[in-house]
């Protein structure tokens, strides 16, 4: 069991360097085939993710980078299923319109796995946020309408500094986001439990 829950942590682990140092071949070999992933401006296969991530690492600008730093993780393993829940910052530096932003959201990514041929990999991928903020790099650089844009209401305002910055950049914000605290989040573990116990989910 020990074992099985330590290679679970490390699936997760392998993916972080994975994706923050664009080593996105090897990045499929963290999910099985046809892995559904959801985060904040893309739902759908792991396919379609990796291709479209890197289109946006081509046209990321020399001063934007990115990287994800894991935090506390709980693993509950049962037979070949298991649920991976995972405390991560996601630390952005970008632009937003004219001005580079120091973006950082706190969530907790949720996994579906399942260990084939004795190997663990992602089934299901999907994140709950928790908060965020967005900083100026140059405090004097960012417009004045910036963050009146933001819309802080309800369980929502926790995510309410990455909506805003999807959209300005032209992405769509899926409608199936998870949101700490809310139904979504109780129907979330409700499917991990479902999975454990050897439900098709």
């Amino acid at each position: 069991m020990l074992a099985d829950e330590m290679q679970v942590c490390n699936v997760r682990r392998h993916w972080a360097f994975r994706l923050d140092l664009h080593e996105l071949d090897s990045l499929r070999e963290c999910f099985h085939p046809g892995a559904s992933v959801t985060v904040s401006w893309f739902s759908g296969p792991i396919e379609t993710f990796i291709e479209r991530t890197k289109g946006l690492f081509a046209a990321r600008k020399p001063e934007e980078h990115r990287k994800h730093w894991l935090g506390n993780m709980r693993a509950e393993v049962a037979g070949a299923r298991a649920v991976l829940e995972t405390d991560v910052q996601i630390i952005i530096r970008e632009y937003i319109g004219e001005a580079l932003y120091d973006c950082i959201s706190y969530a907790r990514f949720y996994d579906l796995m399942e260990k084939r041929d004795g190997v663990w990999r992602i089934g299901e991928w999907q994140t709950i946020y928790d908060k965020d903020r967005v900083d100026p790099v140059v405090p004097a650089a960012a417009p004045a309408p910036f963050y009146s844009q933001a819309v802080f209401k309800g369980a929502d305002s926790g995510f309410a500094f990455m909506k805003l910055r999807q959209t300005m950049k032209g992405r769509t914000v899926p409608s199936s986001i998870v949101i700490a605290g809310t139904d979504a989040e109780a129907k979330l573990r409700q499917r991990g439990a479902s999975w454990l116990a050897g439900a098709k989910v």
